[in-house]
């Protein structure tokens, strides 16, 4: 059996506590400043511990290929070419959040205009160029756009 404040004979009733403060409005702004600074000097200190938490945070392959927006058999295949930083916890596969950005950064392909000059028309850091038909009789030239077609006049 459980006894509540009321079944116990012995406790009397607590009384609601009151009590009435009367400060100055200079007091009371004081008051409020100095709240204020120490709520501010603990969230900013909550705020950098829990930032040092998730920059030192292990993900896994499965966060992994969600931040890559890739799938997860994409993670393992790079993790077995050691192309990718990894650590092993065992047998599991974890990565630390901050190596995996800083790869990423170094994978990014830099943006040129500049024509190649090897393939006509491919731009480098592009995978757009113009197209040109090669047909079974010949490349396709500004003359002769499509060698091997039949031309109209009776020849080809």
């Amino acid at each position: 059996m459980t006894l509540t404040p009321h079944d116990n004979v012995h406790s009397a009733p607590i009384p609601p506590l009151r009590a009435e403060i009367l400060l100055a409005p200079e007091t009371v702004l004081a008051l409020a400043q100095e709240i204020a600074r120490w709520l501010i000097g603990y969230l900013q200190k909550w705020l950098q511990e829990n930032q040092v938490a998730q920059e030192r945070a292990l993900l896994t392959p499965e966060e992994v290929a969600q931040y890559f927006q890739v799938n997860r058999q994409w993670v393992y295949e790079r993790t077995s070419k050691n192309e990718i930083p990894h650590l092993k916890v065992g047998k599991y596969l974890r990565f630390e959040r901050q190596k995996i950005e800083h790869w990423a950064g170094e994978m990014a392909v830099p943006e040129v205009s500049q024509s190649c000059g090897i393939i006509p028309g491919l731009q480098i850091g592009t995978t757009r160029f113009r197209r040109r038909r090669i047909t079974s009789r010949g490349r396709a030239t500004a003359e002769n756009p499509s060698p091997g077609s039949i031309n109209p006049e009776g020849g080809r």
